[in-house]
């Protein structure tokens, strides 16, 4: 199944790699590394050869995704007893949300507690900081590098949502997936990193919770615990997706206006005008409402918990 997924992008990275370091091919260099720095002060600017960057992490992703699943969460799906095959691909699936979205939320953490918009471990962000100082054209390399990470992970979840089992809500993914990918090169095009990043974050920690949940769904662990991680994860969406991503809205809809001068400027990176200052409230607006769909599926699913039944996702494929 994931063999196409092995090779292809085996031979890509390799050739890229060789290019590089043994045949200093300068195109190969863009392809590895973060080009853009001032020399005066160390931060990176966004440039046109960022986009290698980011394709190269396409082909990344679809390998390590592939390799991740069946080297190592596959041959642990059987010593763990999973029998069915469709049981085997679904905790693969899982497994992995689980695993990239770990590294990548705490990534996230570490790129929001060393800016200026951290604020405590109870609620992670001062909601004015994501926009003093508009604009931030230049920005240290671990958020870059991690912002960029990023885009070529949602980028390449279009393929895996085509490749994966089909699911009962899939055209509400894919419109997620959609948005989400619109927010996140419309944030990078105009300058909104501090404001993705946290976005990023906010997301991430539910994601993490629930796959690890449904994982061990897979693996037979008992209902009783599956539950518990379920309510752990409700509480987070509803805090995390819903409560702080309420004030990432607001900001942009009232906070912005008070703080950014209307300009559109993009020789200095200033997107902030009356014509575009819409757009972000838009995509915002529409995540929130699949959250708020999603949300409404959770409470179906904990309607039937307190009934006395096991906690079974409302978004998985009709097949048990």
């Amino acid at each position: 199944m994931y063999r196409h997924q092995l090779d292809v992008p085996a031979v890509i990275i390799a050739v890229v790699l060789v290019s590089h370091f043994q045949l200093r091919i300068p195109i190969a260099e863009t392809c590895l590394f973060l080009q853009n720095q001032d020399p005066m002060t160390g931060l990176y600017s966004k440039t046109w050869t960022d986009l290698n960057f980011i394709g190269f992490w396409i082909v990344v992703f679809t390998f390590l995704r592939a390799f991740v699943m069946t080297v190592i969460l596959k041959p642990f799906a059987l010593w763990a007893g999973v029998k069915r095959e469709h049981q085997q691909n679904r905790f693969q699936e899982e497994g992995w949300v689980c695993i990239y979205y770990s590294i990548s939320w705490t990534l996230g953490m570490y790129v929001l507690r060393t800016s200026p918009v951290w604020n405590s471990w109870t609620f992670w962000f001062k909601p004015e900081a994501l926009f003093e100082g508009y604009p931030h054209t230049q920005l240290p390399h671990v958020m870059l590098w991690y912002y960029y990470v990023q885009l070529a992970f949602w980028l390449q979840q279009i393929f895996v949502l085509h490749v994966e089992a089909p699911r009962k809500d899939f055209w509400a993914l894919m419109a997620h997936h959609t948005v989400t990918l619109l927010l996140i090169s419309g944030s990078a095009l105009s300058n909104f990193w501090r404001a993705g990043n946290v976005v990023f974050v906010v997301m991430d920690l539910a994601d993490i919770i629930l796959a690890f949940s449904k994982s061990m769904k897979y693996l037979g662990v008992p209902s009783k615990i599956c539950d518990v991680f379920f309510g752990t994860f409700m509480v987070t969406w509803l805090y995390t997706r819903h409560y702080m991503y309420a004030y990432i809205l607001h900001g942009f809809m009232f906070t912005a206006y008070k703080m950014i001068p209307f300009e559109l400027d993009i020789s200095q990176g200033k997107w902030y005008c009356r014509e575009l200052a819409w757009l972000p409230i838009l995509g915002l607006a529409l995540l929130q409402i699949l959250m708020v769909y999603w949300f409404a599926l959770i409470l179906r699913i904990l309607v039937k918990i307190l009934k006395g039944h096991s906690a079974e996702d409302e978004r998985s494929d009709d097949e048990s």
